[in-house]
């Protein structure tokens, strides 16, 4: 292809996605709130953080994103909603997921270990177009996770793998920090029940 005859693509607008986005981080805040607020849910742990990460895909690339975590004490699992930007020159590149964790009872002191499974919606979209190519678009993908929360007593760091199988399907790891949003002192750092 000579530079004659590429054609010029305007930027692709992803505001939409974002506004998409926020809707769904706030819709389940208030369901979650909701549901803590029948009685039998009236005790859920609420921790907010930020996270980044190194993706593997074609390239190793940054990633930073927001990470929810909601336990209630009827339930095993934790919610774990979460959104991704990664940085990569070639893609504009947004995933949100929704996972269910489960903290594995080893009773190891101020490490709480977990396992968990989930979905995600990855929205891309290449910075520049090459015809019959599926230039943009959003793909469905499953999350296995593994990972570790440390109990320290302001946040809770915490470091974690993630395999996603799909269409696209990068392997990541990363790390971040939760703070607690509820200011409870039946729960720990890392969202457990205090023992």
């Amino acid at each position: 292809m000579t530079i004659l005859e590429h054609r010029y693509v305007p930027p692709v607008k992803t505001g939409r996605w974002m506004v998409l986005f926020v809707f769904l981080f706030v819709f389940v805040f208030v369901l979650a709130f909701t549901i803590a607020s029948h009685p039998a849910w009236a005790d859920p742990a609420v921790r907010l953080g930020a996270r980044g990460g190194l993706e593997l895909r074609n390239s190793t690339d940054p990633s930073v994103g927001v990470d929810l975590r909601l336990w209630f004490p009827l339930s095993p699992l934790t919610i774990n909603p979460t959104f991704d930007y990664v940085f990569d020159p070639k893609i504009t590149l947004y995933e949100l997921s929704v996972n269910a964790l489960y903290d594995l009872p080893l009773g190891l002191p101020r490490v709480d270990p977990y396992v968990g499974v989930g979905f995600n919606v990855t929205h891309f979209s290449y910075k520049l177009t090459t015809p019959a190519v599926d230039n943009n678009g959003n793909r469905l993908g499953m999350n296995l996770i593994a990972g570790a929360c440390f109990d320290l007593p302001l946040v809770a760091p915490f470091v974690q793998v993630v395999q996603q199988v799909g269409e696209l399907d990068p392997f990541s790891f990363g790390a971040g920090l939760l703070v607690a949003l509820d200011g409870d002192q039946r729960w720990t750092a890392c969202g457990r029940r205090a023992r």
